[in-house]
C-alpha cells in the first residue's frame, strides 16, 4: 500500500527534489511542490506539498498546503489541508490539520488538532 501512495505522489510532477544524499541547513521557503528524500534541519514554510521521502531526516518545524511523510519529522507540522502519515513515516511532534491520516504502522508521539473552517 505505501509503495502505492508513493507512487502517486511521485507521479505529481514534484517540481523540486533534494536527493537522498543531500543535506540542508536553514529556512525554505516554495510555492509549488517538494521531495525531501535526504537531511534537513531548520524551518519549512510553503504553499504546496510537501513529501517526505522514506529514510528522510527533518528537524525542523513545517508549515505546509499539505505533507506526506514516509521519513521522520521531528518538530511540529501545520498543514492548510492534509498531513498523511504513511507506514514508514514518523513523526515526533504535534501536527495541526484538516484532515490527518495515519496509516498502520506509523509511529506518532504528540499531540493532533484538526483545523475546523
Amino acid at each position: 500500500m505505501a509503495n502505492m501512495l508513493e507512487n502517486y505522489y511521485n507521479n505529481k510532477k514534484i517540481k523540486t527534489i533534494l536527493g537522498k544524499n543531500s543535506v540542508f541547513n536553514g529556512k525554505l521557503n516554495f510555492k509549488d511542490s517538494l521531495k525531501i528524500n535526504g537531511s534537513f534541519i531548520g524551518e519549512i514554510n510553503a504553499e504546496g506539498l510537501l513529501v517526505i521521502g522514506e529514510g528522510a531526516i527533518i528537524q525542523a518545524n513545517i508549515s505546509a498546503g499539505s505533507v506526506v511523510v514516509s521519513g521522520t519529522i521531528k518538530g511540529d507540522v501545520t498543514a492548510l489541508e492534509k498531513v498523511e502519515m504513511l507506514p514508514t513515516g514518523r513523526v515526533y511532534g504535534n501536527i495541526k490539520a484538516r484532515k490527518v491520516k495515519i496509516s498502520d504502522g506509523v509511529v506518532f508521539n504528540g499531540r493532533c488538532e484538526i483545523i475546523r473552517n
